[in-house]
C-alpha cells in the first residue's frame, strides 16, 4: 500500500508549535510527505490531489486539524470528497490532530506518535464499501410550527412530496401567527402532495440520506413510507426532542434542546436530518423563516442529485467464529442484528447499523469487529503511544475518547494538560474493550481515562451505559491482578467540556503521583 502524509501549517497556527517541515523530512521514506499552508486553501488542495495522482497513493494521513473539524466547518468535507473522487477509499484516510493535541513542550515526540498511530490506522483498515441510493423527492417534516409550515410550502413548490408529523392533536403554530401564516397553511393543506399526521409519533426510521424507511403511528394506525430527508421543526421543546433523540441520534444541549453540528445552522450528525432553530425572541418568526429557507436549500441540494454514495462504516462478522448465540441482537440499540436461523449466523442490516461497536465488545466469540477502527489497530495504537517520551516525569496516561462528545471535549481542552497524556479516539464508549485497558497497563501506562457522553446524550443511545456497567465489573479483575482500580477513571462529558477534561486529567495525574509516593508504584 502506498500512503502519503500531508501536514498542515494551518496558516501558521500549527507551525508555531510544531516543526512540520522537520516532520515531513522524518517521514521521507513514505511515497509522499508534504507540507501545506492549509488543507482548506484551493491551491493546496489541488496540490494534494496532484500528489495523490502522481504518486499513485492508496491511503492518506492528514496531520494538522482535528478529524471533527473537517465535518463541522462549513464546506470542510470538500477535501475528503475530493480524495474519494481521486481513488482514496474513505476508510484509508486518517487524521493526526496536531493543532489541539500537541503542545510546544512535547511537539516533536508527541506529533510523531500521533502520526504513527494514523499510519497504523490506514494500514490496518480494510477498504469500505459504499451503498448507492437514488434519492427520494419526499421529506418528513416533524412539527407544524411556523418554520415547519414554511419549509413544507417551499418543498412543495420544488415538487417534493411532504409528510407533516405533529405530536400534538392540532397545529403547533402559535395562535398569534395563524392569521399571518394563513395563506401558507392553506397552500400546504390544499396541496395533494402534502399529508398531515396529528397526535402522531415516529415509531421507526432506518436507511440513509436520500432513502429512509419511515413508520409513523397515528390515531388510525401505522403508516409506512419512504422519504429522502427529515426536517425537524418542534421549537425548543425538550420533551418532544427527547422522544426523537434516540431514533435520530440527535445532538442536544445540557437543557435538552437541539444543538447544531458544526457551523451550519440546523445541521445534525446525519446529513439527511436537519432542524429549524426555534425562535424564543420577538423576532422568532424571522428566525424561523430564515432557518426554514437555509434547511430547505441544504437538504434539497443533496436530494436533487441523481445518486448518493454512503460508505458503510458498519461492523464486520467473521462467520468462522460466529456461534449464532444472539448476544449481538440483544445488545444492538438500533435493531441492526438478527440471526439467520438456517445458517445459525448473525446477519447485519447495513441500513440500521451505526457502526458503534457495542456488539463488538459484547460478542463472546470475538466474531465481530469494527470496519472503521479494528481491534488490532486499537491495540497497536496503544503500543505506539506507550513508546512516546516527552521528558516529563508526570504519570503516563492513556486518554480514550468517543467520536462525539468525547472528541469534542478533548478538542476544546486543547493541550492544556500534562504532556504525558496520550490521546486515542474510539468509535463509542460502547466499543471500549476491557482488554484495551489491560493492554494499556501492560504497556506501561500509569493511568487510563475514558471520556464518553453523559447519560441521555450518547449518540448510540446505550454505549456509555454499557461501557459504565462493563468497566464497573472490570474493576474487580484489575484488583485481582494487583492493579489499583483507581488508576482507571471514567469521565462523562458534554461536547466542548474542555475544562472538565483538563481538570480530570490533572486530577488523575496528581492522584497517580500520590499513589506512587505511598505504594512505590502507581
Amino acid at each position: 500500500m502506498r500512503t502519503g502524509l500531508f501536514l498542515s501549517r494551518d496558516d501558521g497556527t500549527i507551525s508555531e508549535t510544531v516543526d512540520v517541515d522537520a516532520l515531513a523530512k522524518a517521514y521521507a521514506f513514505l511515497p509522499a510527505a508534504h507540507v501545506y499552508d492549509s488543507f482548506f486553501r484551493a491551491a493546496d488542495q489541488q496540490a494534494m490531489l496532484n500528489t495523490v495522482r502522481e504518486s499513485q497513493l492508496d491511503a492518506v494521513v492528514l496531520a494538522g486539524n482535528s478529524p471533527s473539524y473537517f465535518h463541522t466547518v462549513l464546506g470542510g468535507t470538500g477535501i475528503l470528497e475530493a480524495l474519494t473522487a481521486h481513488g482514496i477509499n474513505p476508510n484509508k484516510v486518517a487524521f493526526a490532530n496536531l493543532k489541539e493535541q500537541v503542545a510546544p513542550a512535547q511537539a516533536t515526540s508527541k506529533a510523531r506518535r500521533l502520526i504513527d498511530v494514523a499510519l497504523a490506522k490506514v494500514e490496518a483498515s480494510t477498504r469500505v464499501k459504499s451503498h448507492l441510493v437514488a434519492p427520494h423527492r419526499s421529506v418528513l417534516v416533524v412539527g407544524t410550527t411556523a418554520g415547519g409550515l414554511i419549509a413544507a410550502q417551499a418543498l412543495l413548490r420544488k415538487g417534493y412530496r411532504v409528510y407533516l408529523l405533529e405530536p400534538a392533536p392540532a397545529l403547533r403554530l402559535q395562535p398569534d401567527l395563524q392569521k399571518a401564516l394563513l395563506p401558507i397553511l392553506t397552500s400546504v393543506q390544499s396541496n395533494a402532495r402534502a399529508t398531515f399526521f396529528f397526535a402522531a409519533g415516529l415509531k421507526d426510521i432506518s436507511g440513509f440520506c436520500g432513502q429512509y424507511a419511515v413508520v409513523v403511528t397515528a390515531g388510525d394506525g401505522e403508516h409506512e413510507f419512504a422519504v429522502g430527508g427529515v426536517v425537524l421543526s418542534v421549537g425548543n421543546d425538550p420533551e418532544v426532542v427527547g422522544t426523537l433523540r434516540a431514533q435520530l441520534r440527535l445532538n442536544i444541549t445540557r437543557d435538552g434542546k437541539l444543538a447544531q453540528e458544526g457551523c451550519q445552522p440546523g445541521r445534525t450528525t446525519d446529513p439527511g436530518v436537519w432542524f429549524i432553530p426555534g425562535g424564543d425572541t420577538s423576532d422568532g418568526l424571522a428566525m424561523e423563516m430564515q432557518g426554514a429557507a437555509t434547511v430547505v436549500v441544504a437538504l434539497t441540494t443533496m436530494l436533487d442529485a441523481s445518486e448518493l454514495a454512503h460508505p458503510l462504516f458498519i461492523t464486520a462478522i467473521d462467520e468462522t467464529a460466529c456461534g449464532g448465540c444472539g448476544t449481538c441482537v440483544k445488545t444492538c440499540a438500533f435493531a441492526a442484528s438478527r440471526i439467520d436461523m438456517a445458517r445459525k449466523l448473525s446477519v447485519i442490516d447495513p441500513a440500521r447499523c451505526k457502526g458503534c461497536g457495542n456488539c463488538v465488545t459484547a460478542c463472546p466469540t470475538g466474531a465481530r469487529d469494527l470496519i472503521s477502527l479494528p481491534r488490532d489497530y486499537v491495540r497497536h495504537a496503544i503500543q505506539i503511544l506507550s513508546q512516546g517520551t516527552t521528558g516529563s516525569e508526570d504519570p503516563r496516561i492513556l486518554a480514550l475518547f468517543c467520536r462525539t462528545c468525547g472528541q469534542s471535549a478533548m478538542d476544546a481542552a486543547g493541550a492544556g494538560y500534562s504532556p504525558n497524556v496520550m490521546p486515542l479516539g474510539v468509535e463509542c464508549g460502547g466499543s471500549v474493550d476491557t482488554q484495551y485497558i489491560l493492554e494499556a497497563f501492560g504497556k506501561g501506562f500509569d493511568g487510563v481515562a475514558l471520556f464518553a457522553c453523559r447519560d441521555g446524550h450518547c449518540h448510540n443511545n446505550v454505549g456509555n451505559t454499557d461501557m459504565g456497567r462493563r468497566v464497573g465489573l472490570f474493576r474487580t479483575v484489575l484488583r485481582s491482578r494487583h492493579i489499583n482500580d483507581e488508576r482507571l477513571r471514567v469521565v462523562s462529558v458534554y461536547a466542548n467540556d474542555g475544562g472538565v477534561v483538563r481538570e480530570e486529567l490533572q486530577s488523575l495525574s496528581a492522584d497517580l503521583t500520590a499513589m506512587a509516593a505511598v505504594g512505590g508504584r502507581r
